[in-house]
């Protein structure tokens, strides 16, 4: 839908996510909610912001002016109209359109502004196909689209488009199109752009490591992506991916407890635990993901959005492990130590079987070790899926889910995945397979930035 496309990161998000930094006791929270418009005629505005803009109603009542209103030109038990519009955020750049007395004719129209005006300003995905449903509608144009360059806090700039007009009751709206970047850098040059960090949280099972990668020059548009990986192995598998997907927006790589550097839970969790405490760091970042979740991680996290719809912009499930309950009893098997080394050389030749064009030696060598830092813990979180009602938890989902399937031993399973999902979109990747982080972290970086983006 069109209103899917519409984005109100900027700049209310950004001032949102300061806002809604832990305070002082002393101190008060603000966190900008909604903008209500008090409108002329109602039918006229849900016309013009659902049809034209692309907002969905979200909330409508119908009542009576009472002495608790604000203050109007309408008599006690008047009618009253109420409607809140929705765009792509699911919590902030919200609309209210109000209506007293009935549908009238709206002030005459300005022609300059001055003090006291308010300019509604709207990010969106497709400021020409707007522009055209404007003529089209017969709204009444200020500006026609302009694209300029826009220079940001920090002095970062990016080009974008910008349209005026007026909406039915003459309120000014400022329409831009932010153009992204050229993608066409290649990694090493791409990789300035992003700054990756390094640090612990604090969460139910103790310490959580983390990675996080900064856009240099962008000014972080775009929703924040949080990263689940493959156990046994950790954020390190993303290690090529945040330099490049970092580079115009927060990007989080999470160790899953017990994986990588976070700590281990006391005994083997169900699959809920894991998604519990790797929601404790969701929650902590104050604002919607965009959650992205590999094998492991792709079930994880599922039980993280049907839990916390509220916290999941998008769902991009990579590799999903639906498996038959015949498949599902092999997993969370513990590998026995060899004196000789033997188990060593067995995760080296597994690994080195599915090697992919692109994967180097080295790096082939840091996921054999990768592998061997959960020690005995290793087969918890397969464990974990092994006991998961995953057919039950993805037809629950009710967040924007997109499924992606490498050409893996999770090619089927997958797309019996994707069916399960209510409104799920299905996408074919056959030239992705194991170790494609490694192998081609920039195409991996520019099929998601699609995905998330459009």
């Amino acid at each position: 839908m069109i209103a899917r496309a519409l984005k109100f990161t900027w700049p209310i998000a950004a001032l949102c996510s300061v806002l809604a930094a832990p305070a002082a006791a002393a101190e008060s929270q603000v966190v900008v909610r909604r903008t209500t418009l008090i409108v002329a005629d109602m039918d006229a505005s849900l016309r013009f912001y659902r049809d034209v803009l692309g907002f969905e109603v979200w909330l409508e009542n119908r009542g009576k002016v009472t002495p608790s209103s604000l203050p109007v030109d309408v008599p006690i038990g008047g009618s009253s109209r109420f409607a809140i519009m929705k765009g792509k955020h699911p919590w902030v750049g919200m609309v209210g359109l109000l209506e007293y007395g009935g549908a009238r004719q709206p002030a005459p129209p300005q022609t300059k502004v001055g003090p006291g005006d308010v300019v509604l300003m709207l990010e969106v995905s497709d400021v020409a196909g707007i522009h055209e449903r404007m003529q089209k509608a017969g709204t009444r144009i200020l500006k026609p689209p302009e694209t300029s360059e826009v220079t940001g806090a920090g002095g970062a700039k990016w080009t974008a488009t910008f349209l005026f007009a007026y909406d039915p009751d003459g309120h000014l709206l400022e329409i831009n199109q932010r153009h992204a970047a050229p993608s066409a850098a290649p990694a090493a040059t791409a990789a300035a752009d992003a700054r990756v960090t390094r640090a612990f949280a604090d969460v139910r099972t103790g310490q959580l490591h983390y990675r996080r990668a900064d856009p240099v020059r962008a000014s972080g548009l775009h929703t924040p992506v949080v990263l689940l990986h493959q156990s046994p192995l950790s954020s390190r598998m993303f290690a090529g991916l945040l330099p490049v997907l970092g580079t115009d927006r927060v990007v989080y790589a999470l160790d899953t407890p017990g994986y990588g550097e976070s700590d281990p839970p006391n005994a083997p969790p169900p699959l809920g635990d894991y998604a519990e405490a790797l929601y404790d760091f969701i929650a902590t970042l104050n604002e919607p993901v965009d959650l992205v979740g590999y094998h492991t991680g792709a079930m994880i996290a599922v039980e993280i959005a049907r839990r916390h719809p509220q916290s999941v912009r998008r769902l991009v499930l990579i590799a999903v492990p639906l498996l038959s309950a015949e498949r599902r009893a092999t997993l969370g098997a513990e590998t026995p130590i060899a004196e000789d080394g033997s188990h060593l050389v067995a995760a080296w030749r597994s690994t080195m079987s599915v090697r992919p064009a692109g994967q180097s030696l080295a790096q082939v060598e840091q996921l054999v070790a990768e592998k061997q830092r959960a020690g005995r813990g290793a087969g918890w979180a397969l464990a974990a899926i092994r006991d998961y009602d995953a057919e039950t938890a993805l037809r629950a989902l009710s967040v924007p889910t997109v499924v992606i399937r490498p050409k893996d031993a999770l090619w089927d399973p997958s797309a019996a995945a994707a069916a399960l999902v209510p409104g799920a979109t299905l996408i074919d990747a056959p030239d992705w397979s194991y170790g494609m982080f490694d192998a081609e972290p920039q195409a991996v970086a520019t099929r998601l930035r699609a995905t998330l983006d459009n």
